[in-house]
């Protein structure tokens, strides 16, 4: 199979040779550009030919047109430093308006989607990172406790800035699309995990943004929504109209794959620990958790990925190992 076809029959349930993998990761020194962030992706696609591509973007490119900044060190492996972000009191929620989704960095994105898929082969799917408007809220303020105590103190200043960022990337996921990417995926940060939200509040706060998100994503073919963090909300997005859902399924406090699979209608992405087994120095450790990974979904509705992004610091030989697990299995296994 292509790669395309083989993570196309995974995410409608089909019979694949082999499951699809990807795996993807900042690189902070090279992240500023959209040529420098292409060039970074292609070398880690032509060193492990990965079956699908996610464009992995510096964390805030989304809030950049408000004002947000980072500082970095130049220092291959070394997280930037918040430095500039727009809101340092409640009132500040007031100035977030709408912005161009084909300007500053929201368009050096759309350039980015470009160029990798020009430079990819037409058989490697290719989806674009945007975060959920509540999210982006999120990035705009020091710390995301802020944000959660603003949305109880000073909730209608903070509803109009939801509706200027959710505005913002309405026609933003749109030209994604137009610029060639197969889908988007769509990242809830902190916002749906039970740390900052109940599942009545994400109900009420980010539920009706994401929707008028969503409907701008329907059509493509590999929209995925990833679900971040411990004690997250997954089954309660369940119902979001996606093709796979994407989450830390190795953290004992979320859903496992196994069980997921029987509440999802999409496929499932990940079972790799990026901060746990990944991170070992014997590759041994995350085989087992690979071969775990298989044996609770049996192949089917599966994509093997990490449960987030993962470190700089990643052993290649780990990448290299999961990288050749994954072709050597076949499927469908023996029952």
């Amino acid at each position: 199979m292509t790669s395309r076809e083989r993570v196309w029959a995974a995410l409608q349930g089909g019979e694949t040779d082999r499951p699809p993998i990807s795996f993807w990761g900042h690189v902070y020194h090279r992240e500023s550009s959209a040529s420098e962030l292409v060039d970074a992706t292609l070398e880690s696609w032509r060193e492990h030919r990965w079956d699908w591509v996610k464009l992995n973007p510096r964390k805030h490119y989304h809030v950049e047109p408000w004002g947000v900044g980072y500082r970095y060190s130049g220092v291959p492996g070394e997280k930037p430093v918040l430095e500039a972000w727009p809101v340092r009191e409640a009132a500040d929620w007031a100035r977030i308006g709408p912005q161009r989704p084909d300007a500053g960095a929201l368009g050096e994105q759309l350039e980015a989607v470009r160029l990798l898929r020009r430079a990819l082969p037409a058989d490697v799917p290719l989806v674009e990172t945007v975060f959920t408007p509540l999210a982006v809220l999120g990035e705009m303020v020091a710390t995301p406790q802020e944000l959660r105590a603003h949305m109880d103190t000073h909730p209608d200043l903070v509803r109009g800035a939801l509706e200027a960022v959710t505005a913002t990337f309405v026609p933003f996921v749109r030209e994604v699309l137009r610029a060639g990417a197969d889908g988007i995926y769509f990242a809830t940060v902190d916002w749906a995990s039970a740390e900052l939200l109940t599942a009545a509040q994400h109900r009420a706060w980010s539920r009706p943004a994401d929707q008028r998100v969503l409907a701008a994503m329907a059509g493509a073919p590999f929209n995925v929504l990833h679900v971040c963090g411990t004690r997250n909300l997954l089954y309660e997005v369940a119902d979001y109209p996606v093709a796979a859902f994407s989450w830390a399924a190795t953290d004992p406090a979320n859903p496992s794959l196994r069980d997921a699979l029987r509440r999802l209608k999409g496929a499932v992405m990940g079972g790799i620990s990026q901060d746990g087994a990944l991170q070992e120095a014997d590759p041994a450790t995350v085989l087992d958790e690979y071969r775990a990974a298989l044996e609770q979904t049996r192949g089917r509705r599966w994509l093997a990925a990490p449960g987030c992004s993962i470190p700089p610091s990643t052993p290649i030989a780990n990448l290299r190992a999961l990288r050749a697990a994954a072709e050597s299995t076949r499927l469908p296994l023996p029952t």
